[in-house]
């Protein structure tokens, strides 16, 4: 379903189709500027996120939301950059730590689970006399 909204980056208004908060120009533009950091990675890996976003005159916020949009990694185990949402836990990339994904998991799951069983004892046979 397309709905009209604003464009994050340059505010204009654009037909959204639910998976981008870009039009699609600034789209593009930001997937060059995601392909240049890929192909900087490849020939200088383990290059730091400032050395990066100073070499290609990209925004650390940038990078730090292709990090949040698990488009990047951070090879470090330990690193004071990012951080999991829920616990405040050092993360390499997304937004939650291993231990808090696999919570939320298993509580929608125990919540889906039970709205099947309240669903299935509300839909009983029944027949006229």
């Amino acid at each position: 379903m397309q709905t009209l909204q604003n464009c994050e980056r340059c505010g204009k208004l654009y037909k959204s189709n639910g998976f981008s908060r870009l039009c699609p120009p600034c789209w593009e533009y930001d997937e060059f500027d995601f392909h240049k950091i890929k192909e900087y990675l490849s020939s200088h890996p383990g290059a730091k996120i400032f050395e990066v976003s100073s070499a290609l005159r990209i925004s650390v916020g940038k990078i730090k939301r292709y990090l949040r949009e698990s488009r990047l990694e951070i090879i470090e185990r330990e690193n004071h950059f990012l951080f999991c949402d829920c616990c405040g836990k050092s993360i390499r990339s997304g937004k939650y730590c291993d231990d808090c994904y696999r919570n939320t998991q298993r509580t929608v799951s125990v919540m889906y689970t039970g709205r099947q069983r309240t669903r299935r004892s509300t839909m009983v046979s029944f027949r006229s006399v």
